[in-house]
């Protein structure tokens, strides 16, 4: 419980504290517990789209929220190590997880907005956008206390894999819409 504090007022201290542990249960556990509190605030809010709240529907974002948590942690290693910085990717998973707790604030957040203004939508989704950032903002602090980097290249860093999945899933849906449109011509010819 003390780690916990530690990282929202002491930051420092939790990042050597997780250096010399790595208390790998408790970083899952964060994530579990972050994608848990997004669940619910986005079941309370009505924007879970078309998804029921089931166990199903649950287990698919507690895993999704894990292997992202993961597979981010390793692309963001391999990218510092790749630069020359040193870390351990146990350490920066569990900051992570860590930092993923930010989203229980999304629940009673999104109670207190809907209670508020409920018959408008935007003061919610900047809300939940505000809770986003900081969840971003605390990921980029640990990365940048796991890998002793400045600010603005713990930033640059974590931006990276965002950028390259938007740049990768532009690309794809572009040569999709190339394929369709040339077999649509060929269909004509």
């Amino acid at each position: 419980m003390e780690l916990l504090f530690d990282f929202f007022e002491d930051h420092v201290k939790a990042a050597a504290v997780v250096q010399r542990r790595r208390p790998l249960a408790l970083g899952t556990l964060c994530f579990v517990l972050g994608a848990l509190s997004w669940v619910v605030a986005m079941t309370v809010s009505g924007r879970l789209g078309p998804l029921p709240f089931n166990w199903v529907t649950l287990a698919f974002f507690l895993i999704w929220e894990l292997g992202t948590g993961f597979a981010l942690v390793a692309c963001l290693h391999l990218i510092s190590d790749m630069e020359g910085f040193q870390g351990r990717a146990a350490s920066l998973f569990v900051l992570f997880g860590l930092a993923n707790l930010v989203w229980a604030l999304a629940v009673p957040v999104a109670l207190v907005f809907l209670a508020a203004f409920p018959r408008t939508s935007w003061p919610l989704t900047a809300a939940f956008l505000v809770v986003g950032f900081t969840n971003l903002s605390l990921k980029a602090r640990s990365l940048q206390d796991t890998y002793q980097v400045s600010s603005g290249r713990a930033w640059f860093t974590l931006i990276l894999p965002y950028l390259a999945t938007v740049l990768v899933s532009t690309l794809v849906l572009f040569l999709t819409m190339a394929g369709l449109f040339i077999q649509v011509m060929k269909g004509f010819g």
